[in-house]
């Protein structure tokens, strides 16, 4: 399907898939943003497949009929350009764990963005106009990170931004967020997109948090080891460990091996955290996503004490400064959204009778 849409446009097509990344486009809205840039990509593709519909009617209709239903639309042209582009847009590349390219299309639009770049491919906002959705400059609205969206692949995960945005305001900490190099759009073509659900994590009580005995390492999940409709998680590690008056602590979910993923690599969130008992607050935390390989990867909670590091790893958000305990287990909380297990967790150490740590 992809490649018989992508012969009969040409450069239109590259034209008008770069126009959904940068706008942030979904094949499934494609016919309902109206922002010029995507306008002219679309005009010109759709020009295409209606001359190529009247040359060989039966050739493109016979396209049509092998999407899936909800795409099958009457249009042949909005049809073909929504399903031909399906999988090129969702494609998740294995390069989204790489440091940013100096020449990448974002670093040549706003060149001292270089200068703000750590060693783990992380930018520093302080100073920038970060907002959820987005870095605005005077001309351009840069996106977060592939692996900063929600499954990896739909909107940005602007709740989690904003809980890190939230923590440079309200309390100093240093903040340094993963850019998506790949796609650039102006400032006026700025747009924010929100996607409710009703899922919230808990605050956290510290109780526990800065007992120096309170260490090891903890798998909670099914002890069958399934995941469900309802709970598409199979495990989660929590591990700490203390370090003078440190304690560090590092979450890791387990997914079920036909999860997210690229290829023959799954993808898993990982989170990293020091708290200082003395202060009684967090002075660092990291999110990163860890890929792993499908077919060798743990299938129970038991099999997953031994994961291993991974085949690939890429660090998008990193606080550091005086984190209090309700922002950290909030940071914590949206990082894992959408995994019941987090939620466990952070209950459990509210004064639960399951113990945890």
């Amino acid at each position: 399907m992809s490649k018989a849409v992508k012969d009969c446009l040409g450069s239109a097509y590259d034209e008008l898939l770069g126009a959904m990344l940068d706008l942030d486009v979904p094949p499934i809205y494609l016919y309902l943003d109206d922002r010029a840039r995507l306008v002219q990509a679309r005009d010109a593709a759709a020009s295409a497949i209606l001359a190529w519909a009247t040359a060989e009617p039966s050739a493109v209709a016979k396209l049509v009929s092998l999407l899936p239903e909800p795409l099958r639309v009457d249009r042949h042209e909005v049809a073909l350009l929504e399903g031909g582009t399906w999988r090129d847009y969702f494609d998740l590349p294995v390069a989204v764990f790489s440091s940013p390219s100096t020449d990448s299309p974002a670093w040549r639009a706003v060149p001292e963005l270089a200068a703000r770049l750590d060693d783990d491919g992380l930018i520093d906002i302080a100073g920038m106009d970060a907002r959820p959705h987005g870095l605005l400059t005077r001309q351009h609205s840069l996106q977060y990170h592939q692996l900063l969206r929600r499954g990896f692949q739909s909107n940005v995960h602007y709740g989690l931004v904003a809980e890190l945005l939230d923590a440079r305001e309200r309390y100093g900490c240093k903040t340094r967020l993963a850019i998506d190099e790949r796609r650039v759009r102006l400032r006026s073509e700025h747009r924010e997109l929100f996607e409710h659900d009703y899922w919230y994590g808990p605050p956290l009580n510290a109780d526990v948090l800065d007992d120096m005995h309170a260490l090891g390492e903890t798998v909670h999940g099914d002890p069958e080891g399934g995941a469900s409709l309802l709970n598409p998680y199979v495990a989660l590690s929590v591990r700490w460990k203390a370090e003078g008056s440190l304690k560090i602590v590092e979450i890791e979910e387990q997914i079920p091996v036909h999860g997210n993923g690229v290829g023959q690599l799954l993808l898993a969130r990982y989170l990293h955290a020091i708290r200082d008992t003395g202060a009684h607050e967090f002075v660092h935390c990291d999110g990163a996503v860890k890929a792993f390989d499908r077919s060798c990867y743990p299938q129970t909670p038991a099999e997953f004490e031994a994961r291993g590091r991974g085949v690939h790893y890429r660090k998008v958000f990193r606080l550091d400064g005086g984190i209090p305990t309700e922002t950290w287990s909030a940071v914590a909380s949206q990082w894992f959204r959408g995994n019941r297990l987090i939620v466990e967790y952070l209950s459990s150490l509210s004064g639960s009778s399951r113990s945890t740590v």
